[in-house]
């Protein structure tokens, strides 16, 4: 019935300390063994989505930035991206820095800051397949880190994206006043420029107007002759609304918020009870 199963990486497949369970890994490879394909579509870098889908190991077109950007499963490279264009930047940052806020940049495994600082100095840490058994410090997951740029631009943002045009699939906005970041989520949400997604009490990402992660699953399943009916999805927020409302079997994790269970189809159990796991027993296989 199902060819193809999305699945978002944090607070889905991956458990509350990111790591893929031994039980999450061998369901998913027994769904593969059944010649249902199965993909990542995540938020993250592509390095990021592309080291996470080799622990299986994944076979299918890789989803990263939200959408912005489709990815090799073999070889970690670009297919397809779409980035912001240069005057929705120029724009974005104009109604951020009204506010005050905070905002980096995500190129094709590079993140683009004013300048490092606390809030991203780990940001590549942050992104590594974690391994139980190693301490999360840059000494232990080097060969991973590596992949991931983190690159200090200085404070004339608008020069730098004025100088780099079609370099950035993504950015980050990050406000502790929660007031002023509902005005420039409202503000850029309303300019018809942005496709806007929470994934956190203090922040949002911002990508290109239409990106997201299920027109980045529209495209691959066209491309592989998937039809809709035939994908299952799995998320647990709000840049996961989109999928789980397009594909014929939406699964709300069991640690999403009651606005995204309620319009999913089913409810599995949260990540740290293995929920992707308990959702390919229940329903894919």
């Amino acid at each position: 019935m199902h060819k193809l199963l999305a699945l978002d990486l944090d607070g889905t497949m991956l458990n509350p300390d990111k790591i893929i369970t031994p039980e999450t890994r061998s369901s998913i490879q027994q769904l593969m063994a059944e010649e249902v394909a199965v993909t990542i579509a995540s938020g993250r870098f592509p390095a990021s989505v592309w080291l996470h889908a080799r622990e299986i190991p994944l076979n299918f077109t890789l989803v990263a930035l939200n959408g912005a950007v489709t990815v090799d499963a073999k070889t970690g490279q670009m297919i397809e991206g779409f980035p912001l264009d240069t005057a929705s930047l120029l724009y974005m940052l104009d109604v951020i820095e009204e506010e005050g806020a905070y905002v980096h940049f995500y190129g094709y495994n590079v993140l683009y800051v004013q300048q490092i600082n606390d809030t991203n100095r780990n940001w590549s840490l942050n992104n590594v397949v974690v391994r139980p058994e190693l301490p999360l410090t840059e000494e232990h997951y080097k060969e991973q880190t590596e992949l991931i740029q983190l690159v200090e631009v200085g404070s004339d943002f608008r020069a730098f994206v004025t100088n780099m045009p079609g370099m950035i699939y993504k950015a980050a906005v990050i406000c502790t006043d929660l007031a002023a970041r509902e005005r420039i989520y409202d503000k850029l949400e309303s300019s018809a420029m942005f496709q806007c997604t929470k994934t956190g009490r203090l922040r949002f990402d911002v990508n290109a107007a239409g990106i997201s992660k299920r027109d980045a699953l529209e495209r691959v399943c066209r491309y592989s002759g998937i039809k809709r009916e035939e994908v299952a999805v799995a998320g647990d927020y709000d840049n996961d609304l989109d999928m789980l409302q397009w594909a014929g079997l939406g699964i709300a994790m069991g640690n999403a918020e009651p606005h995204i269970q309620a319009i999913a189809d089913v409810i599995t159990g949260t990540n740290e009870q293995d929920g992707v796991a308990m959702a390919i027993r229940n329903y894919l296989l």
